[in-house]
């Protein structure tokens, strides 16, 4: 499918994967190197320089090795198993060689090193006497970088360098585990190999010796706590002693069934007061009823008020004055004088009867409480004397446990002082048969090479460093200013459609393939050239116009000229009537043709016509138009913008085919302007020439203008196989059956 000439192609942003991808083959890498060789051999020079300078300050670095193996479990301080030094081995966990690593760099065991190197005994902190030896030993241990500092700390009387000193032996000193075995391998490294053995044997021996004081000091301190504990725990014993010959001296003799006649006291106390409790329970009842009780009849209805003769003389009138009363009450009733007489007879022998009931009731109940305080007096006294004999089968049984106890604590002090008397003997023949758990298996020894990096080592990383800056030097400086390839992508690289690859048809060693391949791929252009004209509508009055091509590039020497005339030449070659109009007044490209007498300058002008200035390529059958001469920027500039819109208009209706070559976009902007004036829009770019960053400014400055190409020309393209077969010299023969 193709584009209308006057409907452009919408312009795409470059996706920067694409635009930034460089992954140059082997090959392509030697011809970069090659091709920047002068960055390579100036980076390869400058690195080579700068690691000679350095390597001058270099000292060889020497480590000594040694290896301390661990003998048994230690636990705050302990001394070996038994299984150890039997000879059974010894498993030891990984915290204890980490804490053992940790104390081979401690502060007490670096100091007692550093005072052992010093001379002055362990533990003596004091600074060597002025002297070039100790200067020179101090020298060597740290390195010819610290020695005016060594020599101020050998040459002062005080410690005040001491922690610097600590510092650095720990951080020369390196110790880390052998495999899973109970073996550290200690190593320490400095610019002398005698000082690196010398140093190495006295953290060593400063290490085995701390601990192993450590550990007596632990064995001590528990001797002495056991023997303190052992004294105390005697002391004891005899106060237990003590007490119980006076308990057994104060103690009275027990009677076995002292016990039993006890127990049967207590118990028959116990039934007594049971007894006592109900009886007074009974009576605190009766007494309570007897006090609620208020009526005639209840008081009556007690038999101890029932029995009193004055009660009982009372009631038997009552009852028969009350049968009297029933008796006449049924004869006269109740309003009759007699019977009003009786009611009141009635009435008052009821009342006497009441009041001597009440008084009868009185005295029983006098009596009722005198039995109940006696008997809660009995109560009270049998509670006292069951109390009396509990308290004392209790003192007989504490007198009886109080020995027990004394007998008991008395065994115990005596077993806790024969236990601490076993343990003060076996701390003792431990003390007395003391072996550290560490031990030096294999003692610093002066190294006889130099550790890695030695000078060769460094000269040889020194000259590969050269030759990677190198590569990365000409490889950074290929990128930045690199130029198109053949793998360039214009629609994702510049947001722009391809239309052709030429091939570079004017090379001198360009073989008769890639010229072929040249020519069928310019066809190929003109051939889309016409379908991009066929598919243009017919103008409403029906004279056909020319199809007005510009051919741009960002920057000269892209090929667009040569591309141009080729391009015409096909065209022509098709029969279409074509036109070369060269648009760069700045830089003409004089025609050869002495028979023209004008060219475009005056046409522009208007000082010449345009049949004058028209110049005509017999070989490749095209007219083509420019100037003889150059003209300055702003007066080209000028005369393109005034009169190049009415010279495309007189040119149309006359030719098929209008091929502007324009000046180069980022040199002048008369290409913009002639661009306006085409119907198809090429931009030229070319294979190894052609810079990313000149194209992206190119098209920035058409974009600017709202002119965007319809198609990106690649020239200089690696050509392709070429499609067919070769005819052949041989006549074909007939197989026969």
């Amino acid at each position: 499918m193709t584009q209308p000439p006057n409907q452009s192609i919408p312009a795409q942003p470059p996706r920067g994967g694409e635009n930034t991808r460089f992954d140059p083959s082997l090959g392509e890498l030697v011809g970069i190197m090659w091709q920047r060789r002068g960055v390579a051999l100036i980076s390869f020079a400058v690195v080579l320089t700068l690691a000679a300078i350095v390597m001058g300050q270099w000292q060889p670095r020497y480590r000594a090795v040694a290896e301390v193996g661990i003998t048994g479990h230690v636990q705050g301080g302990q001394t070996a198993d038994e299984g150890a030094l039997q000879g059974r081995a010894v498993l030891v966990s990984a915290q204890e060689i980490e804490t053992l690593i940790a104390e081979m760099k401690s502060q007490d065991v670096l100091s007692a090193a550093v005072a052992v190197l010093r001379g002055d005994g362990v533990w003596a902190g004091q600074g060597d006497k002025t002297s070039s030896a100790a200067t020179a030993f101090w020298d060597g241990i740290f390195g010819g970088d610290n020695a005016e500092a060594m020599s101020a700390v050998s040459t002062s009387a005080t410690p005040v360098s001491e922690a610097q000193l600590i510092d650095r032996l720990r951080a020369g000193l390196e110790a880390k585990r052998i495999g899973n075995a109970a073996v550290i391998k200690v190593t320490y490294q400095s610019a002398s190999a005698g000082l690196s053995a010398t140093v190495l044997q006295a953290v060593l021996e400063s290490h085995v010796w701390w601990r192993e004081w450590r550990q007596k000091q632990y064995l001590r301190r528990q001797l002495q706590e056991a023997t303190t504990q052992y004294h105390a725990a005697q002391v004891e014993l005899e106060q237990h002693e003590e007490s119980l010959m006076r308990w057994q001296r104060d103690a009275s003799m027990f009677d076995p069934e002292e016990a039993k006649l006890m127990l049967a006291r207590i118990y028959a106390l116990d039934e007594q007061a049971e007894q006592v409790g109900r009886e007074l329970a009974t009576a605190r009842i009766a007494l309570a009823e007897r006090l609620d009780e208020h009526k005639l009849s209840d008081l009556l209805a007690m038999s101890d008020v029932a029995r009193n003769p004055i009660v009982s003389q009372l009631a038997a009138r009552f009852d028969g004055l009350r049968s009297e009363y029933v008796t006449l009450d049924q004869r006269y009733g109740p309003k009759h004088p007699v019977m009003q007489s009786k009611t009141r007879e009635l009435d008052d022998l009821r009342a006497e009867l009441l009041s001597a009931a009440q008084r009868a009731a009185e005295r029983a109940n006098r009596d009722l409480e005198r039995v109940v305080l006696e008997a809660a007096e009995s109560l009270k006294l049998l509670r006292q004397q069951r109390g009396e004999w509990q308290n004392r089968m209790a003192a007989r049984h504490d007198r009886i446990q109080g020995q027990a106890g004394l007998l008991r604590a008395v065994e115990a002090a005596r077993a806790q002082v024969l236990e601490l008397d076993r343990q003060t003997q076996t701390l003792q023949r431990d003390l007395m048969a003391f072996r550290g758990d560490v031990e030096i298996l294999r003692p610093a020894m002066v190294p006889a090479t130099a550790e890695f990096p030695t000078r060769r080592d460094l000269w040889l990383m020194a000259v590969l460093a050269a030759v990677f800056g190198a590569v990365v030097a000409a490889m950074l400086r290929h990128y930045f200013d690199q130029t198109i390839d053949d793998d360039f992508q214009p629609e994702t690289g510049l947001g722009i459609r391809l239309y052709a690859r030429i091939p570079d048809m004017t090379a001198p060693n360009m073989p008769a393939v890639g010229a072929n391949a040249g020519r069928e791929a310019v066809g190929h252009l003109a051939v889309l050239m016409r379908i991009i004209r066929q598919g243009k509508p017919q103008p409403a009055d029906g004279v056909d116009q020319a199809q007005v091509i510009a051919m741009a590039s960002a920057v000269s020497g892209e090929g667009k000229s040569h591309l141009a005339r080729s391009l015409a030449g096909v065209l022509a070659g098709f029969g279409a009537r074509v036109l070369v109009l060269n648009a760069d007044l700045h830089d003409p490209d004089p025609e050869t043709d002495p028979t023209v007498t004008g060219d475009i300058t005056a046409v522009l002008s208007g000082t010449c016509g345009i049949e004058d200035a028209m110049g005509r390529d017999a070989l490749h059958g095209f007219d083509h138009l420019g100037a003889k001469f150059p003209v300055p920027g702003n007066l080209a500039t000028g005369l393109i913008e005034s009169g190049l819109g009415d010279l495309m208009a007189a040119l149309r209706p006359n030719y098929d085919h209008i091929i502007v070559d324009t000046p180069p976009i980022l040199s002048v902007a008369d290409a913009m302007i002639v661009m306006r004036h085409a119907d198809v829009r090429l931009f030229a770019v070319r294979c190894g020439h052609s810079k990313r960053r000149d194209m992206g400014h190119a098209m920035d400055q058409l974009r600017a203008v709202g002119i965007v190409p319809d198609g990106v020309i690649m020239n200089g393209a690696r050509p392709r196989p070429a499609y067919g077969v070769a005819p052949s010299t041989n006549a074909p023969t007939e197989q026969m059956s």
